[in-house]
């Protein structure tokens, strides 16, 4: 709606001088929506997940009450 109003000129009807303006502007939104779901949709790979199992903590508290006892 702003942008019919900014385009229009009272009586003397529609100015188009700036028509191409808001036609290449749309045009880029509408590219940006679709390279970004043409993005999204694309199948990736699962990030390989690498670690080391930690000790079990009560071997630890174990060893902690020993030397305490001690």
């Amino acid at each position: 709606m702003l942008a019919l109003r900014l385009l229009s000129e009272g009586a003397e009807g529609p100015n188009v001088e700036l028509l191409w303006l808001l036609y290449s502007g749309m045009a880029f939104f509408f590219s940006m929506i679709l390279v970004g779901w043409r993005v999204s949709s694309r199948k990736q790979e699962p990030p390989e997940v690498k670690y080391e199992a930690k000790k079990p903590a009560k071997k630890d508290a174990d060893k902690q009450k020993k030397s305490r006892n001690k």
